[in-house]
């Protein structure tokens, strides 16, 4: 059945419930049990939302519970990122909070980050290998905040098979009753973020105007969004965070300015901090002694 759905939609993942590194998740399950009865295999979907255990018509009763958890709406945006550091995985993960409640210790809301490997194990083909999370401690309906994550160390692993995803889940009951997830999403290879061009000179003379701002532009692979710090009070960035298909402007604030040569940098980072790149900045202000050419038409 899993092949029935594309990953982007519904993905399968399979956990050796013997192993306490996983209890994190496992316990999703236990939350949401009330019966009795057969208990193997554990089977849940949206971190509790439904669960299923003992034998039953497999095929029918899980594609109803999958399609069920395709029809509700996402409660959560999710941005990750994953980086691989020696034999652990770190994740950057912004989330913002779409479910109307505030996301707190209160209804133990947890940002959860999944490593699995896409190797024939046991059924699935997708093992988990590690988990790591980390709790929520407040986050209001529509503000966003980022996590960051690391997991256990991995071993006797195919790192070119392994696949990394990032869920938020919590308990709409407080502190009992079953978890629901929010939102899952896959963390993406670390981003690289490029500015043009990598250098500015500005030369101002008191007599003139205010300097004329310059545009800068940025080269990536793909459309992110990025923030910016600048190292000098008279050097600013309009706007100061984006996304990456705008071409910011920088310019100076005349009057911050010290007599002779000053330098500055520019750092933009990509959300997240995944990527950064810096602008050298290099102004001089005093008297500026210009030199015109002639023209001459021919």
């Amino acid at each position: 059945m899993a092949q029935e759905y594309p990953e982007t939609q519904a993905v399968f993942l399979e956990y050796d419930v013997d192993d306490g590194a996983f209890d994190s998740r496992e316990w999703r399950w236990w939350a949401a049990y009330e019966g009795s009865g057969p208990i193997l295999p554990l089977v849940m979907v949206d971190s509790g939302n439904q669960i299923s255990n003992g034998y039953e018509d497999f095929y029918t009763v899980y594609k109803g519970m999958v399609d069920a958890a395709l029809a509700r709406p996402a409660q959560a945006e999710i941005e990750a990122y994953w980086s691989r550091n020696g034999d652990k995985v770190t994740f950057s993960a912004q989330v913002t909070n779409r479910s109307g409640v505030t996301l707190s210790g209160s209804n133990a809301a947890t940002v959860h980050a999944i490593v699995y490997e896409e190797t024939q194990v046991a059924v699935t083909g997708r093992y988990v290998r590690a988990v790591a999370s980390t709790g929520i401690s407040s986050l209001a309906p529509d503000a966003t905040a980022t996590f960051e994550l690391e997991t256990p160390e991995l071993v006797d692993v195919d790192w070119d098979k392994l696949r990394y995803l990032v869920l938020v889940d919590y308990r709409p009951g407080g502190t009992s009753g079953p978890y629901d997830m929010l939102q899952a999403a896959f963390a993406r290879s670390p981003a690289s973020l490029t500015v043009q061009p990598e250098t500015l000179s500005f030369w101002v003379d008191p007599a003139d105007p205010v300097p004329q701002a310059v545009p800068v532009m940025f080269e990536s692979a793909e459309t992110m969004n990025w923030t910016t710090l600048s190292s000098a009070s008279w050097l600013t960035v309009t706007p100061a965070s984006g996304s990456t298909t705008l071409q910011p402007l920088v310019s100076l604030v005349t009057e911050a300015l010290s007599s002779g040569w000053q330098s500055g940098v520019l750092t933009f980072t990509a959300t997240g901090g995944t990527a950064a790149d810096q602008v050298a900045v290099t102004a001089f202000y005093g008297t500026v002694q210009r030199v015109y050419l002639p023209l001459t038409i021919r």
